[in-house]
This record gives structure tokens, sequence and C-alpha cells, in this order.
């Protein structure tokens, strides 16, 4: 059991800070703070975007973190 929980707060820590990477990402990204990345500040972010999303013409914060997850994991 002590394996099971030691692995299971393993990918608790490791989720949490994919979140957080993912999140710093996106507000990087997000040059005018509006919750939505627009053609320019996916232009601007297209070397660290997930391919998926680097050719959309806007994407929301949702949009990316479902994602960006995806990604990490």
């Amino acid at each position: 059991m002590l394996i099971t929980s030691s692995a299971l707060a393993q990918n608790a820590q490791r989720t949490g800070a994919d979140e957080k990477q993912c999140a710093d990402q996106f507000k990087a990204a997000d040059l005018n703070n509006d919750g939505v990345l627009d053609r320019t500040e996916l232009g601007n972010a297209k070397q660290t975007l997930p391919s998926s999303l680097a050719n959309k013409g806007r994407v929301t914060r949702q949009q990316f973190m479902v994602v960006c997850a995806k990604n990490a994991s």
C-alpha cells in the first residue's frame, strides 16, 4: 500500500507542477491578459505552444489547458 500511496503522491505532485507550468505558459503568451490567445499572440508564442494549437485563430485558456495537460501526461 505504501508503494501505491507514494506513486499517487508523486503523480499528484507532477500533475500540479504540470498544471502550473501550463498556466504559466498561457499567461506568458496572453500579452493583453484577456484570457484568449489571438492570432498575434499565437504567432508570437508558436515555438512554445502545443502543435495542435499553433495554427488556430483563437484559443481560450480552457482550450489551452486541456491540450497542454494532455501533452504533459
